[in-house]
């Protein structure tokens, strides 16, 4: 099968799985959203008694963004103060937000500078971020380990990341000096510029996984909009309404978003804009928001299910035939075989800073 033919096939599978996960989702009751609060990071029931919101990990210090894996009820945030990645889990088996509380915490990454996106790969199980002070993007298994550096040229301020598994492609949101949105493979291959007109400080990044769209909020511009997956169909949802749009998430129909300026989370319909709603205000300071359901995460079969791919050490998903590939943590190389990391490591490509990798990035391109 050729790569179209088989990214449809993937695409169709997951269009079932989510339509159906859907029906189920409406049946079970109304979405729970998740959100980071600097200090703390809440749950809030999106049709659930107004003002009311749980504390799922509280004393944080600067807690930033925000996801989840809801096969295992974890729930991970970035605390730009603490320059870490840190993890909890949560009660799934509870109804009531009281109960929902996270156990513990636990850091996943550190020697981070300003993390400030942050996303979930679901099916690769791999933790993706940005840092807009090294200027980076990274990959890292769930537990940290394996930390590899996917782009570090080309990078100005990095902020909200979304990824799409199923079709193999992450996207980022960049509000430096020429402000725009990127695509790539989920291996830092086939990198693309896919908007860059009529943009200024691109702040959330969701996608629509079923009707397979990209929406952004510009806080600057003050819209909410939508497009192709390419970034083509581009049009409004949102104009006019906004102060500080932030964050932004959807759930069937319903987009929601964190507003700054408002500090609260607001609500409207997903295609047209209308039923404008507050679900949640007077909020100390929100950050990122995600909803927290299965079907924002509905399990496919990738290349590197079974047995990693054949990866000793990452196994990352690709647009490209054969649809993935091995990789190995920053400063390692692969065997020629590759799948096989060399043996030792070389932590000093990890601690650089971003003027320290300006300098090798001469070096390397004046030789």
């Amino acid at each position: 099968m050729d790569l179209t033919g088989r990214g449809l096939e993937m695409g169709g599978r997951l269009v079932v799985l989510l339509l159906w996960s859907c029906l189920l989702s409406a049946v079970d009751g109304s979405p729970l959203l998740l959100f980071a609060n600097r200090r703390d990071v809440r749950l809030v029931d999106a049709e659930g008694v107004r003002g009311e919101s749980a504390i799922v990990v509280s004393d944080l210090e600067d807690a930033a963004a925000v996801d989840f894996l809801y096969s295992e009820g974890l729930i991970f945030w970035t605390d730009v103060s603490e320059e870490a990645i840190k993890q909890t889990h949560w009660n799934q088996s509870s109804n009531s937000l009281k109960e929902a509380l996270g156990t513990s915490q636990t850091v996943v990454v550190s020697g981070l500078d300003s993390p400030d996106g942050l996303a979930c790969d679901w099916l690769g199980r791999k933790l993706y971020w940005t840092d807009s002070e090294t200027n980076r993007i990274e990959v890292a298994n769930l537990d940290g380990t394996s930390r590899k550096v996917l782009f570090w040229m080309d990078l100005d301020q990095p902020r909200a990341i979304a990824l799409n598994p199923a079709q193999s492609y992450m996207y980022w949101t960049d509000w430096g000096e020429e402000p725009r949105i990127e695509r790539a493979g989920m291996d830092g291959s086939n990198r693309k510029v896919i908007v860059v007109v009529d943009i200024y400080w691109p702040n959330g990044l969701t996608i629509d996984l079923v009707e397979q769209k990209l929406y952004w909020a510009d806080a600057k511009l003050s819209f909410i909009h939508r497009a192709n997956l390419d970034g083509s169909a581009r049009e409004t949802v949102v104009e006019g309404t906004l102060t500080h749009p932030f964050a932004l998430t959807l759930s069937e129909e319903t987009l929601y978003w964190t507003d700054w300026q408002t500090r609260s989370i607001h609500a409207c319909n997903k295609h047209r804009g209308d039923k404008t709603r507050e679900i949640l205000s007077g909020i100390y300071s929100p950050m990122d928001i995600q909803v927290l359901e299965s079907h924002r995460q509905p399990y496919i079969q990738t290349p590197c299910s079974d047995d990693n791919g054949g990866c000793s050490h990452l196994c990352l998903l690709s647009p490209v035939q054969p649809f993935y590939s091995c990789a190995c943590p920053t400063g390692v190389q692969l065997k020629p075989d590759g799948k096989t990391c060399k043996p030792g490591m070389d932590p000093i490509y990890i601690s650089m800073t971003t003027n320290e990798w300006q300098s090798l990035r001469e070096e390397l391109f004046s030789n």
